[in-house]
């Protein structure tokens, strides 16, 4: 079971994501916009955060930046990004900084389980 941050405004994909993960039991927080998803990482233990790279207040991307700048154990936390606008235009971006799993939306439910499994399994 993993601690899971998810950070998602669209409700439909965080209802859809959340019901798929906590069916393979693991324990949800969701957030919609990423001001909510720094303070909820810096305030709560996670094991991964799966996060939309189009948020409201700050987005994927300086969310990103910030947790891999911080020096701190949060530098290393897995992060799954899910993203509705293309995957192409963000592969420098997710090698710079240690992005190794992203879904186009709409993404495979089992897709987004087995990746999420692959991470429960170290």
């Amino acid at each position: 079971m993993l601690r899971i941050l998810l950070a998602e405004d669209d409700e439909n994909h965080a209802t859809l994501a959340r019901l798929t993960l906590e069916d393979e039991g693991h324990r949800i927080t969701a957030v919609s916009d990423g001001k909510r998803a720094l303070e909820a990482i810096t305030h709560e233990a996670y094991d991964l955060v799966l996060l939309d790279m189009r948020l409201p207040e700050i987005d994927g991307r300086e969310f990103i930046g910030r947790i891999r700048a911080a020096g701190t154990p949060l530098s290393h936390i897995p992060i799954v990004v899910v993203t509705g606008y293309g995957v192409r235009q963000y592969i420098d971006f997710f090698k710079d900084f240690d992005v190794r799993h992203y879904l186009a939306k709409p993404y495979d439910c089992d897709e987004l389980a087995s990746i999420i499994r692959s991470y429960d399994a170290h």
